[in-house]
């Protein structure tokens, strides 16, 4: 019998062991409140060998509480010629903690990025749909760095809104000589800090981390703790640098771009010949652009060094193709044929700031060309068939960068719009008749970031699409449009003008004798951005807003006004709004301006800024109302 008590304490104590792999019921409260899924541990060490090498070690244990945080399940690595992954194992964990299936390398799915891309980029993944929840993943894999280290993994613990952490550390390992660089977001302790032999130790921790509730406009890259990592001296397939300065950075970048700027004989005759003549530089400038606009395509080129070293200027003229790297060399060559003189810039299109005080590689995705002229600048995208010339579109306007030319490089920022030249203007013939159906006659005018959009959208676009999009521009129930047109401005400060037809039935709402003709048509971005009744975060606006709106209203014959909306004045710190009515005969006229500043307030504001908002919305709802005579 002590045998067999012994046996079975045996089997329970196995038993318990097995399905003690993290039950939901043991998550804290406080972890599970506003949370769509809780990190129950995160660890990951990342250990470097020398300059070229290195083994990322990672354990992850994910709980998903309900059906919005399904996505946080999935896994998945990319690989290149810089990184392998060598191992991989998983389970997944039903609600008390038992392990219901188990996972090799066998299960992950692989497919190569290539897209109309030249790369030798891969990513492996695992999706897992669960059909019951809470439910539990568990992924415990390695990945081989090799061929050089630019960047270390990110210490990124916290996902983002509604998502809690448990338990997480980061240790990197790395030696002495080659020197670890580190930047901190959000609150987050310094690293503990220790040696071992010639090595240098570093280790994170973030516990306990409660889940956030959305808020719109937030600066969220302030709120949840990460850890940028970066070495000091590096290598990239024998290409050696130091990271330690911004400066250093351009000087590797210089070295680069080194005997890649040659062109073919017929190149260069080419582009003498678009040239001859013309004496003003800035004309010369925009000939060899429009040139490269007309005879090249884009193609990501990702392939080693390639992801930072572009491809010869040569190769380009050959083939007509190249990313964003061998597009502006190639039109830095061209301009060098003439004898002008400009800058590979390298930056970022996610990011508007570069961290002064932490030069990495995983700041910059991008790269323009800039030409200096005396007074200014001419910035070209090279990337695009459509822009216009010496314009700076929205994902770089306003953004840091590093500039690289023949003798130096340096820091600096490219130039961003004004409020008034983000306008957008929409003129409305607006007649309506006594059973309240509309005839519009609409004229929209769309300036910078707007014409960019427009410019995008209607390329290529059906007439299906058109139609939609023109629609979605008004505030009207199932409108018809018709007799579409546009006429594009191009140049530093774009624009594009529509002009269409629409007609809509029921569109003025009719009760007995009355009608009632809604103000304005026109769509403005306003409703519901504000509607929590409180406020955790600062606001930040990274965009001016800025439309004009003028609505000329043809009321039937046998009607009178009655009632008119009322009019506005508004200005505060984050912009104005006025609005305009007046009357001549049957002919109503009603103007609107609508101005938003970008800008950072505090969350103490949001009752002030709230209430701007809605008492602009109030006003924008106003109607018309008609009595028959």
């Amino acid at each position: 019998m002590k045998y067999l008590y012994l046996c079975l304490f045996i089997f329970l104590l196995s038993n318990t062991a097995k399905s003690d792999g993290y039950p939901a019921a043991s998550i804290p409260e406080n972890l599970k409140k506003n949370a769509y899924a809780v990190v129950r541990l995160s660890s990951e060490s990342f250990t470097q060998m020398d300059v070229n090498s290195g083994t990322h070690k990672v354990t992850f244990v994910i709980t998903i509480l309900n059906e919005k945080g399904k996505d946080y399940a999935d896994f998945y690595t990319f690989e290149d010629s810089f990184v392998e992954l060598k191992n991989f194992s998983g389970e997944i964990i039903n609600a008390s903690g038992k392990t219901i299936k188990k996972l090799s390398k066998k299960d992950l799915t692989t497919t190569a990025i290539s897209n109309n891309l030249a790369s030798d980029d891969k990513r492996s993944f695992y999706e897992y749909h669960s059909p019951a929840y809470p439910f539990t993943v568990k992924y415990e894999y390695e990945t081989k760095y090799k061929n050089g280290i630019l960047i270390y993994p990110t210490f990124s613990p916290v996902n983002g809104f509604y998502f809690s952490v448990e338990k997480s550390n980061y240790t990197i390992q790395l030696p002495q000589d080659i020197g670890l660089r580190y930047k901190m977001l959000a609150l987050l302790a310094e690293p503990e800090k220790s040696s071992f032999k010639n090595d240098s130790i570093f280790k994170w921790s973030v516990n306990n981390f409660e889940a956030l509730q959305y808020e719109r406009y937030t600066p969220a890259n302030e709120l949840f703790p990460t850890v940028l990592l970066s070495p000091s001296k590096f290598c990239v397939q024998n290409e050696c640098g130091d990271m330690s300065t911004w400066e250093n950075f351009g000087k590797w970048q210089k070295n680069l771009l080194q005997g890649r700027d040659q062109l073919p004989p017929a190149t260069i005759e080419k582009v003498k010949e678009l040239t001859s003549g013309v004496s003003d530089k800035r004309e010369k400038v925009k000939r060899i652009y429009e040139f490269m606009q007309s005879s090249t395509h884009y193609v990501s080129i990702q392939l080693g060094i390639g992801g930072w070293r572009p491809m010869p200027a040569s190769e380009v003229a050959k083939t007509g193709f190249g990313d964003c790297k061998a597009l502006s060399n190639y039109t830095k060559a061209l301009l060098s044929a003439i004898d002008i003189p400009s800058y590979y810039v390298v930056i970022s299109t996610k990011n508007k700031r570069f961290f002064p005080d932490y030069p990495s590689f995983s700041q910059a995705n991008h790269v323009v060309l800039m030409v200096p002229m005396e007074n200014d600048s001419i910035w070209l995208e090279c990337t695009s068939q459509t822009l216009p010339f010496d314009y700076i579109h929205s994902n770089i306007e306003g953004h840091d960068a590093m500039a690289v030319g023949n003798e130096k490089a340096f820091f600096c920022t490219l130039p961003s719009y004004s409020l008034e030249d983000a306008l957008e203007s929409n003129r409305v013939n607006l007649k309506i008749d006594e059973n309240g159906n509309a005839a519009m006659q609409v004229h929209s005018t769309y300036r910078t970031s707007d014409y960019e959009n427009k410019l995008y959208r209607l390329s290529n676009a059906n007439n299906e699409e058109i139609n939609k999009l023109l629609a979605s521009s008004l505030n009207v129930h199932k409108p018809l449009v018709k007799n579409f047109k546009k006429e594009e401005t191009r140049g530093k400060h774009p624009s594009m003008d529509l002009f269409y037809d629409v007609t809509c039935e029921d569109f003025a709402p009719k009760t007995g004798s009355r009608i009632f003709i809604p103000v304005n048509p026109a769509k403005t971005e306003l409703k519901g951005v504000f509607n929590s009744s409180n406020r955790k975060f600062d606001i930040e606006f990274n965009s001016n807003l800025f439309q004009s709106d003028t609505i000329k209203i043809e009321i039937p014959s046998g009607y009178e006004l009655e009632s008119k909306p009322k009019i506005a004045d508004i200005t505060s710190e984050y912009g104005s709004f006025q609005s305009y009515f007046t009357q001549e005969g049957n002919n109503l006229t009603y103007i609107q301006t609508l101005k938003i500043k970008s800008g950072r307030y505090k969350f103490s504001q949001y009752e002030d800024l709230k209430n701007f908002y809605n008492r602009i919305e109030s006003f924008q709802t106003g109607k018309v109302g008609l009595k028959k005579q």
